[in-house]
């Protein structure tokens, strides 16, 4: 009996805290979409979408009317980068799923006006009715930490079905 309590007390502790404090972010436009915001993130609404923050790293998703082809959008922000970044150069690129679509995606390193080395994600994606894009960033020296919770937030977007 003692042991079975023990087991039901590990087991209970264990799925408390996983992730306990974890939320789940609800868009307010229409359509709507929702994120994962995960403990010690912040998420901020804005006319664009929102920005889901923590202190060394950020996962911003704009929507916008239309359907640009995901890889179009891409080849639009990359200049932004080459600009504005010292040292920028493409770490890779390719396909990718997101929000259960065909997706884009680039990934990017440099020194922002920050001064802080960095490294950006950009993931594109239309449902024909609405285009998204993701921009994840962190400081290259938290990439290690920062990455697994930034795939997560990337892995939960979830827009509404096209009408």
């Amino acid at each position: 009996m003692q042991r079975r309590l023990w087991m039901l007390l590990a087991i209970v502790g264990f799925f408390g805290n996983a992730q306990a404090a974890d939320s789940t972010y609800r868009d307010p436009r229409q359509p709507s979409f929702t994120l994962l915001v995960p403990e010690g993130w912040t998420a901020e609404p804005n006319d664009q979408g929102v920005m889901l923050r923590r202190d060394d790293g950020y996962f911003m998703l704009r929507v916008s009317g239309g359907a640009t082809p995901p890889g179009a959008m891409l080849v639009q922000l990359r200049p932004q980068f080459e600009r504005q970044w010292k040292g920028f150069r493409e770490l890779e690129a390719g396909r990718v799923a997101f929000g259960g679509q065909d997706g884009a995606y680039a990934v990017y390193a440099g020194v922002p006006p920050s001064g802080i080395e960095s490294i950006a994600r950009i993931v594109a994606m239309t449902n024909g009715r609405l285009s998204y894009v993701a921009f994840q960033g962190m400081e290259a020296a938290k990439a290690p930490q920062r990455k697994a919770e930034l795939s997560r937030i990337e892995r939960s977007f979830a827009p509404d079905a096209a009408r």
